[in-house]
């Protein structure tokens, strides 16, 4: 069964997760996943001492099946997040030219319109907001406001083509903001959708693990199986980096 699948066949119970009940992953989601197929594998060698305890071996088809789903869920996040990142980077890349387009043109028509007192209101008017979407608005309406006023930009001698130029801008940048603003509410949904199940998979690992550390609680070397090797391994770092300190 594909990883794919696996999370298919259980969206439903992942959905059905309470926010309130979702436990948050503090090691790699990496990391995370490797310790659960790796404990998949210890607990498959185990099995006939752990099911002397009464493990129900179904638990290690679901384990892998459940490990499954959060990969890809992990991987929707992280493919969505991605693409989310290289929308905000071009956004940033293209922004300040869009700045200075419109700095000029609210100082041009504030000169050509110098003698005319409705203008200049309408212009200052355009100028209020100061959000990405009101400065995409406000290069539209700049372009408008030209177009009507021709006559007086090209009494200054001003480029009417910059009119145009701000036209594309505000398309272009109003569909990458939208792009932008479109998958920052997809990556939450995904985002969610992983946690959830995380939520199901932790749950079920630390469950094998009790088995397995019950089963091994005199064979110290065995009962590490069952544990996180990357929390101990942080453990035993902090433990030094402490005892450093106090020398």
């Amino acid at each position: 069964m594909s990883d794919q699948q696996s999370l298919l066949d259980h969206l439903e119970e992942i959905t059905a997760v309470a926010e309130e009940k979702i436990r948050y992953c503090r090691i790699p989601y990496r990391v995370f996943i490797n310790e659960a197929e790796a404990l998949h594998t210890y607990a498959s060698i185990d099995l006939p001492l752990l099911q002397e305890v009464n493990f129900n071996p179904e638990k290690l088809d679901r384990l892998l099946s459940l490990t499954g789903a959060l990969r890809t869920a992990q991987s929707n996040w992280e493919t969505r997040k991605t693409e989310k990142q290289k929308s905000e980077e071009w956004w940033q890349k293209e922004a300040p030219e869009m700045h200075k387009l419109h700095r000029e043109l609210i100082d041009h028509m504030g000169f050509a319109f110098r003698g005319n007192e409705f203008l200049l209101r309408k212009l200052n008017g355009i100028k209020e907001g100061k959000s990405k979407a009101d400065l995409i608005q406000d290069m539209a309406n700049l372009a408008v406001l030209g177009r009507e006023n021709a006559e007086l930009l090209q009494a200054i001698n001003y480029d009417l083509a910059s009119l145009d130029t701000a036209t594309q801008m505000a398309d272009e940048m109003g569909s990458l903001l939208g792009d932008i603003n479109g998958r920052m509410y997809f990556a939450d949904d995904l985002k969610l959708t992983r946690d959830k199940a995380y939520t199901l998979c932790k749950a079920l690992v630390d469950e094998i693990r009790s088995y397995g550390k019950f089963v091994f609680r005199n064979n110290d070397e065995k009962r590490k199986a069952y544990a996180s090797k990357f929390n101990c391994e942080r453990v035993t770092a902090y433990r030094k980096t402490k005892a450093a300190e106090a020398m």
